[in-house]
């Protein structure tokens, strides 16, 4: 049961979300001919992988220095909820 505490709400978010974007990023054609298409795929999918690295990142750094799991998931998920409050306000 060890592996439980390694799944952090952080992680759960950017694996489930770059792997939806993936999956719509190559499912459209225009993304990858040269005419119809534009660089805004490329960009956005570069920006969410970055975004990505950060959020395992801050996970990474939460799960060194805070050691109650339920605190690390507390926070994240405020943090989640947050992010989704601000991006729909």
């Amino acid at each position: 049961m060890k592996w439980l505490k390694r799944i952090t709400p952080f992680r759960i978010a950017v694996t489930m979300f770059i792997g939806y974007q993936l999956i719509v990023f190559l499912g459209e054609r225009s993304n990858f001919t040269s005419s119809g298409g534009s660089a805004w795929g490329g960009v956005a999918l570069i920006a969410i992988l970055f975004w990505g690295i950060v959020f395992w990142l801050v996970d990474i750094v939460m799960r060194r220095f805070i050691h109650d799991v339920r605190l690390i998931w507390g926070i994240q998920l405020l943090a989640i909820l947050a992010m989704y409050l601000f991006l729909d306000w």
